[in-house]
């Protein structure tokens, strides 16, 4: 095996260019980034650790790797409403990881930061005997209190969320072969939906922009786990339709041939849509790409679901629970 670059070498070749559209990055050959606060603007910071066969597989491409390090940390600036503004990137490679995926990894990673129009502000690079992981922190601005927090679900308002959701935990499935589709576009496009998630930045930005009250977070836990942060920041309960959840084609046929993939939908986690609670009226400015799939009651932490056969189910983190003819 070649030998690979020190650290400081591979910052230098391979970050550093990524970093030089920022003048607050100093071009990585400082401590830290300089940068100023837009006047008018509240910031917004987050930080998200993933780690190799436990946040992605440490077999999977470089590429989709360094797009889901980035998107992931996207996507709770947009559950806030945010307008991301740069980025700052901690890696420890692990020592007998070629620089070749190293290489692929930073190219990557430099063209998806130009295509979200993010900058690459500084951060740490190490090598480590044990698995390869990265913590990115992500910064973002909003106009003053318009941020989207969880506590803001009230008795009356409906439960909505972007685009489909179980894609991604079906897709883990399929690579893992838990889950055998003879389609091949199907299989494709679940995959793709684990490896490359995409964050709903322009439904964030604007429900932020409507000046109302809206409840909001990322789903990157699974629908039923998450939907009971909500719930508990909230201080209310939900009733959900099964029947309105949003399915891609793939994950409709992943159902069709066994029900028990709705499981996987439900619970599975990595969907990375948004969750959004509300008035109606304000809930179906967002547009075409919002689903409502059930309204928010006065019944603290209890969550149901009336499943396909107009029973009620509770919904646990895990999914189904029981059901009951209540």
């Amino acid at each position: 095996m070649a030998k690979r670059s020190g650290e400081f070498e591979l910052i230098a070749r391979y970050f550093t260019p990524i970093a030089s559209r920022s003048a607050a990055s100093l071009g990585l050959t400082d401590d830290a980034a300089i940068f100023s606060q837009t006047p008018g603007t509240d910031n917004v910071v987050t930080c998200d650790a993933l780690v190799a066969d436990v946040h992605f597989r440490a077999e999977d491409d470089p590429v989709t790797v360094a797009r889901k390090v980035l998107r992931v940390n996207l996507s709770d600036l947009a559950a806030m409403g945010a307008r991301p503004v740069g980025v700052v990137l901690a890696a420890g490679y692990n020592r007998d990881l070629p620089e070749e995926w190293i290489v692929a990894f930073a190219r990557a990673f430099g063209e998806d930061c130009l295509y979200w129009q993010v900058d690459l502000l500084g951060g740490d690079t190490v090598s480590t005997p044990g698995p390869t992981f990265f913590s990115l922190t992500a910064l973002g601005e909003i106009a003053p209190g318009r941020a989207l927090k969880r506590d803001q679900a009230r008795p009356g308002d409906v439960v909505a969320v972007t685009g489909t959701l179980g894609d991604s935990a079906l897709g883990l499935a399929v690579l893992q072969n838990r889950l055998d589709l003879k389609n091949i576009s199907h299989r494709a496009f679940l995959t793709d939906r684990y490896w490359v998630p995409q964050p709903r930045l322009d439904i964030g930005m604007k429900a932020a922009a409507l000046e109302t009250r809206l409840a909001a977070m990322d789903i990157s836990d699974g629908l039923a786990g998450d939907i009971r942060k909500i719930a508990g920041a909230s201080g209310v309960g939900m009733i959900l339709q099964q029947s309105r959840i949003p399915l891609s084609d793939s994950a409709r046929a992943a159902v069709l041939q066994d029900s028990g993939n709705w499981q996987s939908i439900l619970a599975g986690g990595d969907d990375y849509e948004l969750l959004l609670c509300g008035p109606a009226a304000q809930i179906a400015r967002l547009g075409a790409d919002v689903t409502v799939i059930g309204t928010v009651t006065d019944r603290v932490d209890t969550i149901l679901m009336q499943d396909l056969n107009g029973k009620m189910a509770e919904l646990t983190k895990g999914g189904f629970d029981h059901f009951s003819n209540t």
